[in-house]
């Protein structure tokens, strides 16, 4: 077994979702540029004496029984975090990031193992060479690529080359909510922007630590003839250097869509930097979470060497919506929109970081 220790920091905001939307009132109020996650029980039993109906018989909200005197105690929040949403209404919206029982969070090792599956099979690609054809994705949307993934990993689950790698949560600071920030993000196309959406996330330049295992009993010659995983050995030992090379191109493209676009020089500036970095063997960026997009995961740009396919496999899993634009031509950028984090400077709103970018350090444990 190959023992590694992981060092994961974040360059740009990372969300990973835990599937839980938190309500204005109910479970958070913003306070002087703050969002406070209530302890309801606390709240409720401090306030019990407020708990009482209108004439409509409709209880008060949690949030709106503080007082500005009970922002200053610790005891009626769960967590404090830097940042407030855009929306005034009374039942605005924030999408929460993944958390341990004692709101600590963290990254789920499923979402790293999933970023590096990715790059495994983009970079694999001239190796493996598979015919690309339509029989090659299969018919059904949910399941699309499968039978072209089992040609890069193996024909079932228990002979799938990411079974050899055993990828650990990564912890990072021990104290409820450290580490988070509220981001404002937003949907960007080369006309304008929408889609606003408010979202807790990793702030960068935290370190989260965990642990990875390579399991070398997979390819030892007792195992060879039902997993047949010896040719693909060299993908495990240059883990880190192929995520990479995934990783260079997709930013040397993104940084070219985001010169394009006005006021968006920051993130074409972070993009550039990432695809001038080096190949190294111990450490690699990669982007997970919310906001990769379609071009960010399993085989990406490598399904659209052929244009005319790809414009089949596009209206076969119905990728486009349509009735909102022009409708797509033979060779059009796909996709057509970006997620990014906003801020405001000087009243305007502005596009500053790109979502989910990492630097990935291995150490041998």
């Amino acid at each position: 077994m190959a023992n590694f220790h992981m060092t994961l920091t974040p360059l740009s905001p990372v969300h990973i979702g835990c599937g839980i939307e938190l309500r204005q009132g109910f479970d958070f109020m913003p306070y002087n540029g703050f969002t406070y996650r209530l302890n309801e029980d606390a709240v409720l039993q401090a306030k019990a004496g407020k708990l009482l109906p209108d004439r409509s018989g409709k209880y008060p909200l949690p949030g709106s029984l503080l007082t500005e005197a009970d922002f200053a105690s610790t005891q009626l929040f769960r967590y404090i975090i830097k940042g407030i949403p855009r929306s005034k209404k009374e039942d605005a919206r924030v999408q929460a990031c993944i958390k341990d029982v004692y709101d600590r969070p963290y990254i789920p090792g499923s979402s790293l193992k999933g970023a590096l599956r990715t790059a495994l099979a983009w970079a694999g690609w001239e190796e493996v060479n598979p015919p690309l054809d339509r029989a090659a994705l299969g018919r059904s949307r949910a399941w699309a690529a499968q039978p072209l993934e089992r040609k890069f990993f193996g024909g079932n689950p228990n002979e799938d080359l990411m079974r050899a790698v055993q990828v650990g949560d990564l912890m990072g600071p021990q104290n409820a909510g450290e580490g988070l920030i509220l981001i404002n993000a937003q949907v960007l196309t080369r006309r304008n922007a929408g889609s606003p959406v408010e979202l807790e996330a990793l702030r960068p330049n935290i370190e989260f630590h965990g642990e990875i295992h390579i399991d070398d009993s997979l390819f030892s010659s007792m195992a060879e003839p039902r997993l047949r995983f010896s040719n693909r050995r060299h993908w495990l030992d240059e883990l880190l250097p192929r995520a990479q090379k995934h990783s260079l191109e997709r930013a040397a493209r993104l940084a070219d869509w985001f010169d394009q676009m006005e006021g968006c020089e920051r993130i074409a500036g972070f993009y550039h930097q990432i695809a001038e970095l080096p190949v190294a063997k111990d450490w690699a960026v990669l982007q997970l979470g919310w906001g990769t997009g379609w071009d960010g995961m399993t085989f990406g740009t490598r399904l659209q060497g052929d244009k005319r396919l790809f414009e089949q496999i596009v209206s076969d899993y119905r990728m486009v919506k349509t009735g909102r634009s022009a409708p797509r031509r033979v060779g059009d950028p796909f996709p057509r929109s970006k997620r990014v984090a906003m801020t405001v400077k000087q009243g305007i709103e502005q596009p500053t970081a790109p979502l989910g970018w990492v630097k990935l350090e291995f150490n041998k444990a």
